[in-house]
Order: C-alpha cells, then structure tokens, then sequence
C-alpha cells in the first residue's frame, strides 16, 4: 500500500462550564496522487461543504455550520453515524458509541467516568435521535462504494472525552485549561499514529497531523516531543496563522480554519455529536427532578441560570459541585 496517512482533530465543548469536553481525531488513507484539501473534490458525488438548496450530499464541515439548536440533530447525527457504523462502531446507544471511540489508554476509563456522572445510564440514550436507523445505513453502503472506488479509506475515529470531575482535576494540575486541550489532542494523534504503526501496510507511509489551533498559542515543538518519546521536531513555520513542524516521517500542521480539511471538519463533527447528545441525557436527568426546567447547552450565562435553577435539587441529590461545574 502506498499513498499518504492524514489525521485531523477538533473539540467540542472548550467554553461550557457544564457538561464534557470532547476531543476527537479521525485518521484516513489517501492514495497516491491525492492532496490533503482534494478530499472534497475527490468525494464531491456523496459529500458537501457548501450545501445548496435541495442538496442530497452529506453536509460534512465545521460543526457550527451543520448544527444550531433550533434544527435539532439530524443533519449532524446523519453524517456523524453514517462514518461511525463505516468503521464498524456500536451506535447503538451513546454510551456504546463513546465507549467504541474512547482511547483505551486514558488514565479513567471512559466507562467509570461516565457512570461517575448521576445523569448517566446504562444503556444510554438510544441512538439515533433524530434520524432514521435506515437512512443512516443507506449513507453507510454509499459512502462505503465512493471511498473503495476512489481508493480512500477512513483509518479510525478515537475521542477523548472529559466530564468536568476529570477536567477541574487535569486543570487544576496543568494550571491551564489549554494545556489539558493540548495534551488531550496530542494524545488522540499518538494513539491513532500507534494504530498505523501497527498495521503492517501502513507502517511507514508519511503522516500528515492537521490540527485546530489552540487560542493564541503559536509554539507546539515541545508539546509533539513530550508525546512522541522526546523526539527531535524541527520547527518548520510559525505564525498566528500556521505552525509547522516535521518529526522523522510526520509533519504536524496547527492552523486556523484547519475545518478547511475533511478530516478536520468530520472530527468537529463528532466531538460535537457527543457532547450534545451526552448534554441531552444531562437535561433529561434534570428536568425529571424540576419539572419545566429550561435545558442548557452550558454555555457560562446559560449555565450560571440553569445552576441558579438546580441548586435546591443539587443540595437534596448531594450532587458534588465539582462534578457539576467545570472550574475554568
């Protein structure tokens, strides 16, 4: 097998002061011959960035531009469940499919933490929400078709998911809620490149690593070494638009508007599928204890109404705030 490896990340969740952060990276093979940004060319039949009217492509791009509340989850969940059930993931319920991404290496399992949180379950919430199981599988058998004919495959999807016990605990250690963004992207990349590495077809194809940027931070040289067994990175570029580095055979590229890039877009895409239906899950919990009680996205002035709303039920359940409330 020759051809290129391509892994994209994004996060879901970095503002809230409730609910998970959710960090995700997809890994894809491209052939010869295909660029990074040709991924859109090269599937124009099944997908779309740029949607027009009466558009029957799969909406993939940045998950601000396919999801808003008002429109509920289907336009989201389609493509987010057609890619999972690709690669063989259990979606069956929310908590299988965040089991089925979940880096098995993390320090908590994703299991434990997920049923640390009193409004988790399970099972979780049944899945799809919004969408038909059917029409779901259609997009799986297209989608399966295109990539084969056109000599792409999408490696693997792996997320790191945070409740905000585990996050206030790696903030208040780190000191920065971004180092705990970075470090969790950094160890998604690890993971799946370990994933390649393993494989024996794919073991030493070149790896391109296309990153969101993390705030104002322009410098990530360190940051690759400390999760790749110090190795040496050579520090290519770096700007408020684009930082660069090369690692032996990986390049690593953390820019803005990194959406541009398929991978990219679909792991923003996940992170924030997840998140919202595990918020979902969230608000039902509450609401079954206060009665017409408005949900939350968990935004800080939405959270600080619906933590004002809550607090009497928190006080009876003895829900610990640090498991409610993110610190930073």
């Amino acid at each position: 097998m020759t051809g290129r490896i391509l892994i994209g990340t994004d996060e879901a969740g970095y503002g809230p002061n409730l609910g998970p952060l959710t960090v995700v990276a997809t890994a894809w093979h491209l052939p010869d011959g295909v660029e990074p940004l040709d991924l859109w060319d090269e599937l124009t039949s099944v997908l779309t960035c740029t949607p027009e009217r009466g558009d029957q492509r799969l909406f993939v791009a940045d998950s601000k531009k396919v999801f808003s509340p008002g429109k509920g989850l289907e336009a989201l969940e389609v493509a987010v469940l057609a890619f999972l059930n690709l690669i063989k993931v259990n979606t069956s319920s929310i908590d299988q499919l965040c089991c089925g991404i979940s880096m098995v290496s993390q320090t908590v399992p994703f299991s434990d933490a997920y049923l640390a949180e009193p409004w988790n379950t399970m099972p979780g919430l049944r899945l799809p929400v919004d969408s038909s199981g059917d029409h779901i599988s259609e997009w799986v058998t297209t989608l399966n078709t295109e990539l084969q004919a056109r000599g792409i495959q999408l490696l693997g999807i792996r997320a790191r998911i945070m409740f905000p016990e585990e996050f206030n605990q790696l903030v208040t250690l780190a000191d920065s809620k971004g180092v705990v963004l970075s470090n969790a992207t950094l160890q998604l990349v690890r993971d799946l490149a370990d994933s390649c590495a393993a494989d024996a077809d794919l073991s030493d194809r070149p790896t391109l690593v296309v990153c969101d940027k993390h705030g104002g931070r322009n410098r990530y040289d360190e940051l690759i070494s400390q999760h790749f067994d110090d190795q040496f990175v050579f520090r290519l570029e770096e700007s408020r638009e684009k930082s660069r580095y090369r690692m032996g055979s990986m390049d690593f590229c953390f820019r803005t508007k990194a959406e541009e890039f398929l991978p990219v877009a679909l792991a923003s895409m996940v992170a924030k599928y997840t998140r919202e239906v595990l918020m979902h899950q969230f608000n039902h919990f509450w609401a079954q204890h206060i009665p017409g009680l408005k949900p939350t996205q968990g935004y800080p002035l939405d959270a600080k109404r619906f933590r004002e709303d809550i607090a009497a039920s928190v006080e009876s359940l003895n829900v610990p705030i640090n498991q409610l409330w993110r610190s930073r």
